[in-house]
């Protein structure tokens, strides 16, 4: 589970796990989610938001909309928190400004709609330079159509619009990362050695398909049980695609922390407690299995972030568990 994109303590508190409210027996309509309690991840503890919970969230994002006297076309609310990060939810409805951020890049995942992603070019009636500027549009940019699963990562500097399409909204996850460009580049296989890994701003959902199906047969011989490919890659990070076996490793990070997205299917992903047979790797401290650790199910649709020095373990519990991993430096409660 890596990129650049959590050493000496191996024992920490269980997860604070953010879980939907359990559907009642009979007839009748579930029960709305339980509201995020936390967005902030304490020290020793990972934070979960379910999709169950993101879709309420763009449930009442719209609700909002229709009842205000100003209409803001952009309604961002915080998810998750790791210091210097945050996930935010975006619920686009209308034609917000143009944006250049000057020291850092941006990650877009579309999790529900479809848009008009434009970038490049130059902003139209600039606001003064600083560390983002805004625009009313922008001219002489390369503009794509984006749908459900899309992702891309916008570089610093580089002047970017996401519309939605008439018809609905637009609903995005989105985090912005430090970045200057001076970095180095990011190692294949999240950060775990070998080859460096290209640039890749974009990918499709279209692709994901076969992405899955080329790890599933590199999964039996994969050393760290899962296999994968490269979703996203912009020196220092790097977002994985990651098939996960029935076996997991048990693993610290010492410099980074952790957000995982689930692409497909549901598993376990468990954190805290302590590292059985703890092996130090370096960067991480790697063992066999956790003792003493919360059990979190995960599917479809929803997000963990582990902060760093959290142990986790990532294991499916069928034959489906995909994740999109990104590692980032940092990442403090």
């Amino acid at each position: 589970m890596k990129s650049y994109l959590l050493a000496a303590a191996l024992m920490l508190p269980a997860a604070a796990v953010l879980a939907q409210a359990p559907a009642p027996a009979g007839r009748g309509a579930a029960p709305a989610p339980a509201p995020l309690a936390t967005t902030r991840a304490a020290d020793g503890q990972a934070v979960i938001v379910s999709a169950e919970q993101i879709t309420d969230m763009a449930r009442q994002s719209r609700q909002a909309y229709a009842a205000a006297t100003t209409k803001n076309p952009n309604v961002r609310t915080i998810i998750i928190e790791g210091t210097p990060y945050q996930l935010g939810l975006e619920h686009r409805i209308g034609k917000a400004p143009a944006s250049v951020h000057a020291d850092r890049s941006e990650l877009m995942i579309i999790l529900e709609g479809s848009g008009l992603y434009t970038t490049d070019g130059t902003l139209v009636n600039p606001t003064a330079p600083g560390a983002n500027m805004t625009g009313t549009d922008i001219a002489g940019g390369t503009t794509r159509q984006v749908i459900k699963g899309d992702m891309f990562i916008v570089p610093e500097g580089k002047p970017h619009m996401l519309l939605p399409e008439p018809g609905g909204p637009l609903l995005v996850a989105t985090i912005h990362v430090p970045r200057t460009g001076a970095w180095g580049p990011p190692a294949a296989g999240g950060g775990r050695g070998g080859a460096a890994a290209a640039p890749k701003l974009f990918n499709a959902a279209a692709d994901i398909p076969a992405m899955v199906a080329l790890a599933r047969t590199q999964l039996p011989a994969a050393a760290r049980f899962f296999s994968g490919g490269t979703l996203i890659s912009l020196a220092p990070y790097r977002v994985g695609l990651e098939l996960r076996s029935a076996k997991g490793i048990a693993s610290v990070h010492k410099n980074n922390a952790e957000f995982m997205y689930v692409i497909d299917g549901e598993g376990i992903i468990e954190t805290g407690g302590t590292v059985v047979n703890p092996k130090d790797t370096g960067a991480n401290i790697d063992g066999d299995s956790q003792a003493g650790s919360t059990i979190n199910r995960m599917k479809k649709g929803d997000f963990i972030f582990v902060p760093k020095g959290v142990p986790h373990l990532a294991r499916t519990e069928g034959s489906t568990f995909v994740l999109a991993t990104m590692h980032v430096p940092g990442g403090e409660p």
